[in-house]
């Protein structure tokens, strides 16, 4: 029986060993036991009084017409500009102080397109109080075509006090050459626009 003692011991440096393995193991699984801890936190959310900005049709005494057409009938391979005016009106809230997005979008290419070989719409988002200087980052005019049926404005540190407008400046078109409408209504484009929070 010694011997088979022995045999499973071994030396005394080894039954150290073991001795001084089990006891490290006893140790540090009661460190990982101790280690864990639990906390919770609420979180309140206020809610918002108003939206951050709106866009809707032009109003305000700055404000011009929209566009129309320079004529009044539409013939085969007809060639025509048309006249600037005001589209849209955007307000931001006292409290928003971020940037802010807005796409224009032409929603009937394909309708357009049928009367069309080309149309084109250039865009300009401005303050009403200047009504001509571009008051996007980039300050440029953008053109609406049926190529290119979004433009977007991207503007930061806009006032809330001030109103500001989306202008077509001006604008071309030519139709197909089987083109043939009394009523520029019927064609009339459609534009749609939406302002997106930026940053």
């Amino acid at each position: 029986m010694r011997n088979i003692v022995n045999g499973i011991m071994g030396n005394t440096l080894r039954r150290y060993l073991v001795v001084a393995l089990m006891a490290s193991l006893a140790v540090t699984s009661g460190m990982f036991a101790y280690a864990y801890t639990t906390g919770t936190q609420a979180i309140s959310v206020t809610a918002a009084t108003a939206d951050f900005a709106e866009i809707g049709p032009a109003s305000g005494s700055a404000a011009t017409p929209p566009p129309t057409y320079k004529g009044s009938k539409l013939f085969g391979s007809y060639r025509g500009a048309m006249w600037g005016g005001t589209l849209f009106s955007v307000n931001v809230t006292d409290d928003y102080t971020g940037d802010i997005a807005i796409n224009v979008y032409l929603d009937n290419i394909d309708e357009m397109g049928k009367n069309y070989g080309m149309w084109m719409m250039k865009l300009r988002f401005v303050d009403s109080a200047d009504n001509a200087t571009a008051v996007d980052i980039q300050g440029i005019d953008r053109p609406l075509t049926l190529n290119n049926g979004v433009v977007t404005f991207i503007a930061k540190d806009l006032v809330s006090a001030n109103e500001y407008y989306i202008d077509a400046v001006s604008g071309v078109y030519r139709s197909h050459s089987w083109g043939y409408i009394t009523n520029f209504g019927t064609i009339q484009p459609s534009i749609t626009a939406e302002i997106l929070q930026a940053q």
